[in-house]
């Protein structure tokens, strides 16, 4: 038999089965999707289509995985990732090397090919991933989105028959959801596998030969219906701020040579929502890392609540804004999720019982004593949300906090902030998701190259095709009229 086969795999951390006698197959040559709510085992069920479980992540496993025919579970990992590999939801982790060049190179040195042939394929893949202007960039250089493409990018150059590739589109821009469609179709052009399991498979649908949903541990075929092109779901009314906040007066930045921020300037008021859109490695979250102190203009000022933010540390500025980063596992550092959320409570001498009314309000309570790794990324991103919220801030700011979210707990964000909203708080969102921003927001600010391109309603841009094009924003579902899948 070739290919990889699933039969009747459980799987059971010591909590109760996350996985429940699942049975799906995958051949080279097609790409099947996996979609699921936030926690439902999507990453658990990656691990054993990798070897990772049980090899490196211990659960108590039932069925099997086969590989052409061959236990994956008895295979080494060396064995294994030579022809089925991954790119993890968590990718920072997979990143090996300084430099973009580096990182992409390190696979290809450690199976031992000849110069010429690592010279062609680092070639191909600068090239194919969009990477060729980041070539000689440290990582740490780049933003999420970008690290994520440059992970997806050393796996694929490594030629594997099957990658599983763990929500890939999490930090990505609409450019690089294209190109990651575009990889697939090659993929299955080249007799190759792809598994993906995300929250949603917005651009990939049409490259997908079947889609699964995975709820309650359970496996089913989905059901599949055309997004109605008239339906745009928005708030009841769009809310004008009060006073200004934040004010940011001819702004450049730059990390070490090139100008990362160019002659920013705008205004963000008390109870407003705005979001902060545009493509990977445009400036977005250096931009907000302004308004906590985190960084200093190069040239400008930025005053947050009347203080210069270059006058002052990013620890005095913490007690008035909040910072929601973008990757959780880098940022979370207690043993329970409890000590976690109130963490910040303690250090300012705020009520314990803010923090549990903040897991209560993202559906944390009742994992209150579960150590943090033992989480879903989304509900790692929801923990963090919950430890800003329980400090009580005049000011939020949530870099990509739909990653690993699905629609239901969308919607528990979006209660949350409008309730603070409602409370004359300002909250700053830094997403690609145009259909969320739509939702949420009162107000659109696009960065592009440094600087700020449009600022307007969100209808103004994320229904105007020719901006959407020009930005290479994420269209929303309202505009594409694609192929959606009913979870």
């Amino acid at each position: 038999m070739e290919g990889i086969q699933v039969r009747g795999l459980t799987c059971d951390y010591g909590d109760g089965p996350v996985l429940k006698n699942l049975f799906f197959s995958i051949s080279r040559g097609e790409a099947v999707g996996i979609v699921g709510p936030s926690g439902c085992g999507k990453t658990t069920l990656a691990y054993c289509l990798t070897g990772i479980i049980p090899k490196r992540v211990k659960c108590e496993v039932e069925g099997e995985v086969l590989l052409d025919g061959e236990s994956l579970f008895e295979k080494s990992l060396t064995e294994v990732t030579g022809k089925v590999n991954i790119v993890m939801q968590n990718y920072e982790i997979q990143i090996f090397g300084l430099t973009v060049e580096e990182d992409i190179v390190f696979g290809l040195e450690n199976l031992g090919l000849p110069l010429e042939e690592i010279g062609k394929r680092l070639e191909w893949a600068l090239k194919t991933f969009n990477l060729e202007k980041y070539r000689h960039y440290r990582i740490s250089e780049l933003s999420g989105g970008l690290k994520q493409r440059v992970v997806v990018a050393s796996t694929v150059v490594l030629r594997p028959d099957f990658v599983v590739m763990d929500d890939p589109t999490s930090n990505l821009d609409w450019r690089g959801v294209k190109s990651l469609r575009d990889t697939v179709r090659m993929l299955k052009s080249q007799n190759r596998g792809v598994v993906i399991l995300a929250r949603r498979i917005k651009g990939l649908r049409e490259v997908l030969d079947r889609v699964y949903v995975l709820e309650e541990g359970r496996l089913r075929e989905a059901e599949v219906r055309e997004t109605e092109n008239t339906a745009v779901r928005t708030p009841a009314k769009r809310r004008v701020g009060g006073e200004s906040v934040i004010e940011v007066e001819n702004l450049w930045f730059r990390y070490l040579q090139e100008y990362v921020l160019r002659d920013v300037s705008l205004r963000i008021n008390s109870g407003e929502v705005v979001a902060i859109m545009g493509p990977n490695g445009s400036g977005k979250t250096t931009l907000v890392k302004h308004f906590n102190g985190l960084l200093k203009p190069t040239k400008g000022s930025v005053k947050v609540l009347g203080v210069d933010v270059s006058k002052t540390t990013a620890a005095q500025m913490a007690k008035h804004v909040a910072f929601v980063f973008q990757d959780p596992d880098r940022h979370i550092t207690c043993n329970t999720v409890w000590e976690e959320a109130v963490f910040g409570c303690r250090n300012l001498g705020l009520p314990e019982e803010n923090a549990k009314q903040a897991l209560a309000s993202m559906g944390l309570l009742e994992k209150a004593d579960r150590p943090p790794y033992s989480l879903s990324m989304g509900e790692k991103t929801r923990l963090s949300i919950a430890s800003a919220l329980a400090m009580n801030p005049r000011i939020f700011i949530l870099d990509e906090p739909t990653t690993g979210q699905d629609r239901e707990t969308l919607r528990v964000i979006r209660d949350v902030v409008w309730k603070l909203r409602d409370e004359g708080k300002t909250v700053i969102i830094v997403t690609h998701d145009s259909d969320f921003a739509l939702e949420i927001s009162d107000r659109v600010i696009v960065v592009y190259n440094g600087e700020v391109a449009v600022d307007s309603i969100p209808e103004d841009i994320l229904l105007n095709e020719e901006l959407l094009e020009r930005y290479e924003l994420e269209p929303p579902e309202a505009l594409m009229g694609e192929v959606k899948v009913s979870e």
